[in-house]
């Protein structure tokens, strides 16, 4: 299973891409803590090693998912 974690720039932002990821039936979970919790401190680290894969906007997240 990959974890996707997105730090919206605005609530429109964040609407936008929660219905878009139900549309492509991709599972996500809304974080807003003031620190990390335990997956989103996990999905960094596997980006830091070189696990996963870090995305600037949504722009680059689509074009890493060739919509």
């Amino acid at each position: 299973m990959k974890t996707i974690i997105i730090k919206p720039k605005s609530k429109e932002e964040q609407n936008f891409l929660s219905r878009l990821m139900k549309k492509m039936n991709v599972e996500t979970c809304i974080v807003e803590e003031p620190s990390p919790n335990y997956d989103t401190t996990k999905a960094m680290e596997d980006v830091h090693l070189k696990k996963g894969v870090r995305v600037k906007d949504s722009n680059d997240l689509f074009a890493k998912l060739g919509i």
